[in-house]
């Protein structure tokens, strides 16, 4: 049962891939597709299996048997969807049951509802109502008010927090202003920031230690990795401007999803091996030295075409794709994917697809030359 569920997750994670680099359908048969400008499920109606929603207005007010893999503008969810739900919305709204979890990026977020499992996301603005049960909460918002219940614990962080809810497990917050209700309760731990100091309104209970957390000194890596992004877009910026006639041909040709995946792969997995296995022997050193210098190349630079992609897409989900300028489109997609990424288990998935897609991207970019037939287009 639990190898079923593994794959199941695995193939869901390919769909989001799949979804967001390309303006297709997802490939497995399973799949209940809906696509269209408003988009509206009703009272009674059951769709069994999995459904993957592509709009504008999403309102699901009927069941969903499977997972909901959205991406849309405003997402009103009051009836059920049996398993998770993921995706990107611009503004979440839920006040029926999501028996899973639920996972992605909402720039607002208004649980009046119930979410069984976990509930981790980022945006701007996080409500858990009144009326609102979570599971157990992992967030990054600018502005968290939590007035619900959250079975388990909760780990919240951005700038102002407001606590007004119950919590069954440890709260740990990451914010500059937080705020503990007369009517709050923690059954676990408060952790806050050493340099934050909340206010406690008179009421609120707390019923194990109240301590600051651990500072932590801003590693070199996380310097190192900074420093790599934005190096990265610097140089995607100049080579984009420099040679952008290439990449035009690349992204506006029909090209085959099998042929660029498996560039991908090959030169992911397979062109370190080789290379090494190259440098032995005296023969192949010269092959080796190059061949691992290509790895480098695209250890450097294979996730930049990536942003390319991810900003056409993200331009065309609001239809402000057409007319923008090549650079706007990549800088927005470096931020959108970076972003992205950062959302628990899917962004994983995101970045090694990222990852993929991308090196093979470049590698076709460098040495494909043939025209290829009809395949499906990798435009976004």
């Amino acid at each position: 049962m639990m190898k079923n569920v593994f794959f199941k997750k695995l193939f869901l994670f390919a769909g989001i891939m799949l979804a967001f680099f390309s303006s297709g359908e997802p490939a497995a048969a399973a799949w209940q597709t809906l696509k269209g400008s408003e988009i509206y499920v009703r009272e009674g109606e059951v769709i069994t299996g999995d459904l993957w929603v592509m709009g504008n207005e999403v309102k699901i007010a009927g069941q969903v048997k499977g997972d909901l893999l959205i991406f849309a503008d405003e997402l009103e969810l009051s009836g059920k969807v049996d398993g998770d739900v993921l995706g990107v919305t611009g503004r979440t709204r839920i006040t029926g049951v999501v028996a899973g979890d639920f996972r992605g990026l909402s720039a607002v977020t208004q649980i009046d509802g119930v979410v069984a499992g976990n509930l981790s996301a980022a945006g701007t603005q996080l409500v858990l109502g009144p009326q609102s049960k979570v599971g157990s909460l992992l967030s990054w918002y600018a502005t968290t008010w939590l007035a619900g219940e959250v079975a388990g614990s909760a780990l919240a962080n951005g700038n102002i927090f407001n606590l007004e809810g119950k919590l069954g497990g440890d709260l740990q917050v990451g914010a500059k202003q937080i705020v503990i209700g007369e009517s709050a309760v923690v059954t676990g731990d408060f952790i806050h920031p050493a340099g934050a100091d909340p206010v406690f309104i008179p009421g609120y209970r707390i019923g194990g230690e109240r301590r600051t957390a651990v500072p932590k000194t801003a590693s070199a890596l996380s310097g190192l990795q900074g420093v790599w992004f934005l190096g990265g877009l610097l140089a995607g910026l100049l080579w984009l401007l420099l040679f952008p006639r290439r990449w035009r041909q690349i992204l506006d040709t029909r090209l085959s999803w099998h042929r660029v995946i498996g560039f991908g792969f090959g030169g992911t997995l397979l062109l370190p091996i080789i290379s090494i296995f190259a440098m032995l022997t005296m023969v192949g050193l010269p092959l080796g030295i190059g061949l691992f210098l290509l790895f480098l190349i695209l250890m450097f630079f294979g996730e930049l075409p990536v942003y390319l992609l991810a900003g056409r897409w993200f331009c065309g989900l609001f239809r402000k794709k057409n007319g923008r300028h090549p650079a706007f489109l990549f800088l927005v997609g470096g931020f959108v994917f970076a972003f992205l990424k950062l959302i628990p288990v899917v962004g994983f998935y995101l970045a090694l697809g990222g990852r993929i897609l991308g090196n093979g991207l470049l590698l076709t970019y460098l040495f494909w030359r043939e025209k290829p037939g009809q395949a499906l287009s990798i435009q976004a």
